[in-house]
């Protein structure tokens, strides 16, 4: 398989019209195997959620929220209060380090400016590194 891949890129390399595909045709093989994917990633996780939900429903969607907000509000209380940031730098920020594009999307169309990308940027790195460490330390024990 690697090897056919390497050949053909390589041909393509030389005759840039060899192996060639419509973009639309390439969009959507691509689109469809990440939705392949993604249902067998689905189905293989999912298989135990009922017998979970049933054994700790209540509890663990508690947990779930708990887990979600509190750091959010602490947060934000941290940074407004004791710190004194800005509150669309601080809300930008916060979206960062919860690493959620479609939150900052939200709060840049509140504020009707690009001004939370800027507490955004920062925050969102420094938590790719370390949700990528904690990882690793949770798999540890």
């Amino acid at each position: 398989m690697l090897a056919s891949g390497l050949m053909i890129g390589y041909l393509r390399n030389i005759y840039p019209t060899f192996g060639r595909m419509p973009e639309a045709a390439r969009w959507i093989l691509m689109e469809f195997g990440l939705l392949i994917f993604m249902a067998g990633v689905g189905l293989r996780a999912g298989g135990g959620i009922v017998d979970t939900l049933q054994n700790a429903g209540p509890s663990l969607l508690l947990a779930g929220i708990t887990v979600t907000c509190i750091p959010v509000f602490v947060g934000y209380f941290f940074g407004r209060v004791v710190l004194g940031i800005n509150p669309v730098l601080l809300l930008g920020g916060i979206t960062g380090s919860m690493t959620s594009g479609a939150s900052l999307s939200v709060v840049t169309k509140a504020a009707d400016s690009s001004v939370p990308s800027l507490g955004y940027t920062g925050a969102y790195a420094f938590s790719n590194v370390l949700l990528t460490i904690a990882g690793s330390i949770i798999l540890l024990f």
